[in-house]
């Protein structure tokens, strides 16, 4: 027995000093390789960055039961397919759960409407909801009708389309700096989601739907987007981005949003048939991806993952 005990000491005792040697080893062998090779080897990425390049995915995934297509051209809309059928310039919600905007208590903040008012009109109409549209440089024909009756109006920032609905011709920004004074607000004026919140009277209210297209901007915004205050009060947030928005730049969403929804940018735009179809990239006489520009497929892959349309829902009112 005590031979056993003896034998058994023995070999731990020798594998414990051949594991040393081995590591002894690797570590001389490592010291060559910096010495040998020092300046491929200084030119080598950390293992860090490498994770950091591959750990591009799509966004956490939510499977809405019940998808609105909200706004959209008439025509098209009538003619559509299916009622998920894409229509430049409709916009998607999730309805599941207390995501679904309660009729006539509901609030919509709607950013770069552009000359397309269909999502806000129908959200008005179809909701009732209080909407609050804003464009700092583009003032729709509807608008401008508002402004040429009353010449009171001609340099106002705001203007009421009924008791429900208000547009603001200014915009949103990211800079938190931007705080204006509320009371001499200017035409093009570009404020925080702080000050809009606190124009609006929305502070501490929920908002049903946040809707964004605002031409590259949004990264700035979504920078500077407190995730606590976007998890307590919005309930839908849908935006599309541009060129210069990454994964990173969107992926702080996930504290409490999911994306239930994408329609991509890979189109030439509408058709001239009567269901305004999108010519999408892999029509041979469509739009092209040119894949000459990103670097590596890691880029190619996070531009496929965050461009376009995003649709995100708050778990917190599933």
């Amino acid at each position: 027995m005590n031979n056993l005990k003896l034998i058994i000491s023995f070999f731990c005792i020798f594998f414990v000093i051949l594991a040393l040697i081995q590591r002894d080893n690797q570590s001389k062998l490592k010291e060559l390789f910096k010495t040998t090779f020092s300046n491929e080897y200084k030119n080598l990425p950390s293992s860090d960055s490498i994770l950091n390049q591959i750990r591009v995915r799509d966004f956490m995934f939510y499977k809405c039961k019940n998808i609105k297509r909200i706004g959209g051209n008439s025509r098209y809309v009538k003619n559509a397919p299916d009622e998920l059928w894409r229509i430049d310039g409709a916009w998607y919600i999730c309805l599941d759960g207390q995501a679904k905007p309660q009729k006539s208590k509901c609030n919509v903040l709607s950013f770069g409407i552009n000359h397309d008012l269909t999502f806000d009109d129908e959200m008005r109409n179809s909701y009732e909801c209080n909407i609050f549209s804003f464009d700092p440089f583009v003032e729709a024909e509807k608008f401008k009708t508002i402004r040429e009756k009353n010449l009171n109006l001609k340099n106002s920032p705001t203007l009421k389309v009924d008791q429900k609905w208000s547009f603001y011709r200014i915009g949103i920004s990211g800079n938190m700096d931007k705080r204006l004074d509320l009371a001499n607000l200017r035409i093009k004026d570009l404020i925080s989601l702080d000050s809009i919140l606190e124009l609006t009277n929305l502070k501490n209210e929920i908002i049903d739907v946040f809707k964004m297209d605002i031409e590259g901007a949004e990264k700035e915004v979504f920078k500077s987007l407190d995730m606590n205050y976007a998890c307590q009060y919005i309930k839908n947030l849908v935006f599309e981005t541009h060129k210069t928005v990454k994964f990173l730049d969107l992926v702080k969403l996930e504290k409490c949003f999911r994306l239930f929804w994408r329609s991509t940018r890979f189109f030439a735009g509408d058709s001239s048939g009567p269901t305004g179809h999108i010519t999408e990239f892999q029509n041979p006489n469509g739009w092209k991806l040119d894949i000459k520009k990103f670097s590596n497929e890691i880029n190619l892959a996070e531009f496929m993952f965050t461009s376009g349309e995003l649709y995100f829902v708050n778990i917190n009112f599933i």
